[in-house]
């Protein structure tokens, strides 16, 4: 504790809006902010992890990444190779490996299809009277569209995200992961496994597993366990984080009518740029981290080798020096910079595809009803030390 900021990562106050007083404070007073029990500074300006990212002697192959890891809970980092727990030069290798699968490029090749899975969800909904933008509709545009990318029979869709569902599962008994979320752990670990089985025994149509077994940097093949680790992060990060986004982006232009009936108006001149601005303010990722393997200092602080770094993304999108007014929801922001992707080495591969979805997605809707409502009292916030927002965003239609 430093002053009077009293923040944790499993706090109470990190799930709702009583978190942004707490990481102003911390971005004034602590910007390097040091929670003893875990060894780890947390970091909540934008341009310091901004920079910090880019800085050599930083590593994730060395563990520490998620908070998961910081309670000591048993988490696969792939053996150091899978893309998320990778370093350079390996990490650098892989990403140009399997790049062009998540390129501006695939991304306009999948977007008919995408439209395609949102109209028919849409129209399925028609005679509810209303969806749920995250369950059924933003996951299941997301988790299809990954499953292409990937190479995944899209019939295995919707198991699938059943278990991405219960891999997060949180209970207020249990710090992290509970029984629930780890046997939904196993289970995806299971479907991977024989997903890599099956592929190796007979080849599928170009798709990512197929690059993924034919990486070759400098002789070495990815191990069994970087291939597991790789496509478990393709198959959660493809279909989690999007939905949340989408959902948080429909409440705010509800909460915004004139913005919203612009973005109507104007379609894809504005839908991107408002799905843009919800990223950055609704980021729905808590932290992500680093272990120091070389000595760094910040704010005068000398940070040593075998420590921890936690970059609050939420904070750091939010943080004034970087943006103006920033608590203010605004379409015309149009940010140069946000942090929802990542910076720097490890920038989300699949950023390109997250935000053709979620353009597709707000056009779809806004095409649909441009009238909508939003039923606040079926809203359900995540409580999470992972993620924050919403895990349900009950839409009602303005008519039948």
């Amino acid at each position: 504790m430093v002053g009077s900021i009293d923040y944790h990562p499993m706090s109470e106050v990190v799930h709702g809006d009583d978190v942004w007083p707490v990481f102003r404070r911390m971005r004034d007073e602590a910007p390097a902010y040091l929670i003893e029990e875990y060894d780890c500074y947390f970091l909540s300006r934008f341009q310091d992890i901004w920079e910090v990212l880019q800085r050599p002697g930083l590593s994730v192959a060395s563990g520490q990444t998620t908070i998961d890891l910081l309670l000591g809970q048993e988490v696969s980092n792939g053996g150091g190779e899978a893309l998320s727990a990778a370093d350079p030069p390996f990490q650098t290798a892989l990403r140009m490996g399997i790049m062009r699968r998540f390129s501006p490029g695939s991304a306009r090749r999948l977007e008919s299809l995408a439209r395609d899975i949102v109209r028919d969800l849409l129209e399925r909904a028609r005679e509810r009277g209303g969806v749920d933008a995250i369950g059924e509709l933003g996951m299941r545009l997301s988790v299809r569209v990954a499953c292409t990318i990937i190479g995944i029979p899209l019939e295995e869709a919707d198991r699938l995200v059943d278990d991405v569902n219960a891999f997060f599962d949180r209970s207020d008994e249990v710090l992290g992961s509970t029984e629930t979320g780890i046997e939904a752990r196993d289970r995806l670990v299971a479907f991977i496994d024989d997903l890599i089985a099956s592929r190796r025994r007979r080849p599928g149509d170009d798709d990512l597993v197929d690059a993924l077994l034919a990486i070759d940097v400098d002789g070495r093949r990815m191990t069994d366990d970087g291939l597991r680790g790789t496509l478990q992060t393709a198959i959660i990060g493809g279909t989690e984080t999007l939905p949340k986004v989408f959902a948080a982006c429909a409440y705010r232009l509800w909460q915004n009518p004139d913005q919203r009936a612009r973005v109507a108006e104007q379609g894809a001149e504005l839908s991107g740029h408002a799905f843009w601005e919800a990223l950055r303010y609704d980021m729905p990722t808590q932290m992500l981290g680093r272990t120091i393997t070389g000595e760094q200092e910040l704010h005068g602080t000398r940070m040593k080798p075998g420590q921890k770094l936690m970059f609050l993304w939420p904070s750091a999108n939010r943080d004034e020096r970087e943006f103006p007014d920033p608590d203010r929801f605004d379409i015309d922001r149009r940010a140069p910079r946000i942090l929802s992707f990542g910076h720097a080495t490890h920038r989300c591969l699949g950023a390109n595809v997250a935000q053709m979805e979620g353009r597709v997605l707000l056009e779809e809707l806004l095409a649909f009803d441009p009238d909508y409502e939003i039923d606040e009292a079926g809203i359900v916030r995540i409580r999470s030390e992972f993620f924050r927002g919403f895990s349900a965003m009950p839409v009602r239609f303005s008519k039948a």
